[in-house]
């Protein structure tokens, strides 16, 4: 038990070269793994085994390396195989079950007890030895009945206000603006005081909200997080920000270049430079926008991509020695929700440019996306692109962003097409997700206390339904105000995770929500029409 204890603790990523082409996880596997779906757990309980759920990404260098490196090694493949009922989950492709599992990251381990409850999940990657050791005692542990020691982590418990009062939400975006700024790094920059990553929705929101000494030094902080960025994450050959560096001082990057961080982060280069001008923040952005344009956008399906994959190697090559080995691989997928992120995203970012191509790239991916939702009955959550085919279940997310998208497509460029295809989502958005008893948009298959998911969500789809240029303010402000009550109460959970300090990616869900509690205080003031 002792050493399965310290592994558990010490869970630790191991930096390593790796080469341009992988085989996804499950595919080319000895490890007998089903491939996901919604009913997989519970079809397979009849065995009575331990479950051994894996997270894993295309565009994951650390994926491949736990493929390559751990899941190759005779003993796992036979512990596992043995002992395990193994699931294989895309974490792109199934965000439900990433979503339900509370995954952080990938790649991603879930043990569940033979009864299907969760034994044990870590995020990380471990090379064979450890993780052999991890399995061993994970089996062992459940077949004495025993449980992992640690704390107990209870869940947070929330009643919802039955009436909405301003201050409430006063209370929460002050909680949640005092919150980031006393959690900036002074030294290092970014937020926090591990892993080092740029949060677009988050600065934005400072940006667009602060005011006096607040706004003062947010505008300074992020300037010097996105300096920190160019320096340590940024790509200066071919341009395009990297995922995330591990490391307090930017250290040690993830490779991975994802569309909507990528377009997020040019706007706030855009914004910054308004405000503190640098001659860096101009040409980074200009430099990504052409990446997006030359490297993740796909001319035969008139579509922006979402992700192309890490490669240690590549990027620490030069312009020169570029020229003479393959990019790294681009995924020839384009999920709904990533394309709707770095569309909403480049809609404002071309009120910064005159880019005619970036422009004309937008409006063949938002013809794109409506044409899918206008010529079918379901809306979809991935294009493959070889089999020329939309696929995939949708969920509450590709809903909500869709929503958000087309209504701000619609009023930027006054298209019937996107309005039409707006409306339908709405009536399917409704008819699928809406909960009458609580007033809010919930997906009936995830858990309903998830309420940083949920309050995302909604502020999503609140902002979408703002947007309606077919509703006056004050019709507007009705039918969103049940949105914005429901989650107008949670300064405790807030506060609860700047405590814990240890995930920074509720400071962007909660930035959402805020946006839209915003603007719905600004419909409350308008005259009525």
């Amino acid at each position: 038990m002792n050493s399965f204890k310290i592994i558990s603790l010490c869970l630790t990523a191991y930096l390593m070269l790796a080469g341009n082409v992988f085989a996804f996880e499950h595919e080319e596997s000895d490890v007998h793994f089903h491939v996901y779906n919604k009913n997989i757990v519970e079809e397979n309980r009849k065995e009575q085994k331990p479950f051994f759920l894996l997270f894993a990404a295309e565009w994951c260098h650390w994926c491949h390396v736990f493929n390559e490196k751990t899941l190759t090694n005779e003993k796992v493949i036979s512990f596992l195989n043995k002992n395990f009922v193994n699931i294989f989950i895309d974490s792109d492709i199934h965000t439900g079950a990433y979503q339900k599992y509370k995954a952080n990251g990938v790649p991603y381990t879930v043990f569940l007890n033979p009864d299907a409850s969760v034994y044990y999940q870590y995020s990380g990657t471990l090379y064979a030895e450890p993780f052999l050791e991890v399995i061993q005692g994970v089996y062992q542990n459940i077949k004495k009945g025993l449980t992992v020691d640690g704390d107990e982590i209870l869940p947070f418990e929330y009643t919802p206000p039955t009436k909405f009062h301003e201050y409430t939400l006063d209370k929460l975006r002050s909680t949640y603006i005092k919150g980031v700024l006393d959690n900036f790094d002074t030294e290092e920059y970014g937020v926090g005081n591990g892993v080092k990553e740029i949060l677009p929705e988050t600065f934005l929101y400072l940006l667009n909200t602060s005011s006096g000494r607040d706004r003062q030094d947010a505008v300074l902080w992020i300037s010097e997080t996105l300096k920190k960025a160019i320096d340590k994450i940024y790509d200066p050959v071919e341009g395009g920000f990297f995922r995330y560096a591990e490391k307090d001082n930017w250290d040690i990057p993830h490779y991975e270049k994802m569309a909507g961080l990528n377009t997020g982060t040019v706007l706030l280069l855009y914004k910054v430079n308004q405000e503190m001008p640098d001659p860096k923040f101009k040409k980074a952005a200009q430099q990504t926008i052409d990446y997006m344009n030359n490297t993740l956008f796909d001319e035969e399906t008139g579509s922006f991509l979402s992700f192309q994959q890490a490669d240690t190697s590549y990027y620490n090559l030069n312009v020169y020695w570029r020229k003479n080995v393959d990019q790294p691989l681009v995924i020839k997928k384009i999920f709904t929700d990533h394309l709707a992120i770095t569309l909403n995203y480049l809609l404002d970012v071309l009120s910064y440019t005159g880019n005619k191509s970036l422009k004309n790239k937008v409006i063949r991916s938002l013809d794109f996306l409506s044409g899918m939702i206008l010529k079918n009955k379901e809306i979809f959550h991935y294009y493959s692109i070889p089999e020329k085919q939309w696929s995939g279940k949708s969920g509450l997310q590709d809903h909500v962003l869709l929503v958000k998208l087309l209504q701000r497509a619609a009023a930027k460029f006054k298209h019937e097409r996107y309005q039409k295809a707006a409306s339908k989502i709405i009536h399917f958005s409704r008819s699928k997700y809406y909960n009458e008893q609580k007033q809010i948009f919930v997906d009936p298959e995830l858990d309903a206390k998830d309420y940083e998911y949920l309050m995302a969500m909604n502020g999503d789809i609140a902002l979408g339904l703002m947007e309606q240029g077919n509703k006056s303010a004050e019709q507007k402000y009705n039918s969103v105000k049940p949105l914005i009550r429901y989650f107008s109460g949670l300064e405790e959970l807030l506060e609860d995770k700047f405590w814990d300090g240890k995930d920074w990616k509720f400071l962007e869900r909660s930035a959402l929500f805020l946006s839209a509690a915003d603007k719905f205080l600004d419909l409350k003031y308008k005259p009525k029409n």
